[in-house]
């Protein structure tokens, strides 16, 4: 009872309750809509996660129920030095994975010059084979690195100004050859998501950090890229085979007499940065899908509420399938079955500058980097 009294105490520092009781031992309190709410609600937060307590906030009637529980219970921390040194191993080893997938791809490249050169009966002009491909192997590795832990370091940067405990990104290796060399990187949030606003703040830090350094990589690697000919082409599937082709993404197919060298070649050979960039795109276009726990559906959450999100999920799903990202589909569709946690305040509704910007971005974003697979039913309709 001392406790509840105490935690009233509290409260009436920020509100003055309509009522106050305990609710099978929750402290509960009717409170008022005030000016100012969100602002009052983040501070009694603040006050009360020094006690190890939580809130929740719910619509009752006109007035406010506003619960205060035990926060969650955390496991027991693990030693500093583990920590430190199993994110580290994990760093290392993507570092590795994603230098082996850079090799190949420069190899890749470096084999395509001589190619052409033979076909043109001129010199390729590299001096240095070995050097050269440690530079291209250099350049992917930087690239690839920057737009995946950029992105995860937008997401810990919303949640430090936000006062949100949450990890710096840990990195997951991926499979060289197969993968651009890492699974991404995640951060953990140790704390839940209050309000719409930090909700909206959080999911969109990351794709829009990671659009922007996406954008900056792959017009530096399209500009490098290397045009052909119809008969170059030709030739080097013939002595190479036929590789398989695929789309820049939007905004680079509308800009591409600005971005890529002669373009009005048959194709462009892309130069391993450009890999990377258009990896870094992809990667951006898929995770901003308003679909279920994906950062475009946490912006959806916060714009939209539940009811309209679930519903949209199933919408964007399709449309994903549509583009003939089949794995990325099969998982997003898993991701709609699992409840989204949503934010402890159901009560406030996201700021009017937020639903603007938030329309915008998305909108932007995704058309922008818009991009189908070969396997995609649309790009036989476009391309038969």
């Amino acid at each position: 009872m001392k406790r509840f009294f105490e935690v009233l105490e509290t409260v009436k520092i920020e509100f003055q309750p309509k009522d106050a009781y305990l609710r099978e031992d929750i402290p509960t309190f009717i409170i008022p809509s005030t000016p100012q709410f969100k602002e009052k609600i983040e501070r009694l937060r603040s006050q009360l996660r020094q006690r190890g307590l939580e809130i929740i906030l719910q619509k009752s009637d006109e007035d406010i129920l506003l619960q205060v529980v035990p926060s969650p219970a955390q496991q027991a921390p693990q030693k500093a030095f583990f920590k430190f040194n199993l994110s580290l191993l994990l760093f290392i080893i993507t570092i590795i994975t994603v230098t082996i997938s850079g090799y190949i791809t420069a190899q890749n490249h470096v084999i395509l010059l001589k190619t052409l050169a033979s076909y043109n009966g001129r010199p390729s002009g590299i001096q240095d084979e070995n050097l050269y491909i440690a530079e291209l192997t250099a350049l992917y590795v930087i690239s690839i690195m920057a737009v995946v832990g950029l992105h995860e370091l937008g997401h810990t940067i919303a949640c430090r100004i936000h006062h949100i405990d949450a990890s710096m990104p840990t990195f997951i290796p991926g499979i060289p050859g197969v993968t651009p060399g890492t699974f991404g990187a995640v951060i953990i949030q140790k704390e839940p998501t209050l309000t719409r606003d930090q909700l909206f703040d959080i999911g969109l830090a990351g794709p829009l950090v990671g659009f922007i350094v996406s954008i900056v990589v792959s017009i530096i690697g399209y500009s490098w890229s290397i045009p052909v000919s119809k008969s170059e082409y030709l030739y080097t599937v013939m002595k190479l085979g036929e590789s398989e082709g695929v789309l820049p993404p939007a905004i680079f197919m509308l800009l591409r007499s600005y971005i890529f060298p002669s373009p009005n070649s048959y194709t462009h050979f892309l130069h391993p940065v450009a890999v990377a960039g258009w990896m870094g795109t992809l990667i951006t276009f898929l995770n901003i899908f308003p679909i279920g726990q994906l950062d475009g559906g946490h912006v959806s959450r916060a714009l939209l509420g539940p009811e309209w999100h679930s519903r949209l999920s199933y919408i964007m799903a399709f449309v994903m399938i549509l583009t003939g990202w089949w794995a990325m589909a099969l998982l997003v569709i898993f991701l709609i079955t699992t409840k989204h946690p949503g934010t402890l305040d159901t009560v406030s509704d996201l700021s009017n500058s937020r639903k603007i910007i938030g329309v915008l971005l998305l909108t932007v974003i995704f058309l922008s980097c818009f991009t189908l697979s070969p396997d995609s039913p649309l790009w036989f309709l476009i391309f038969r």
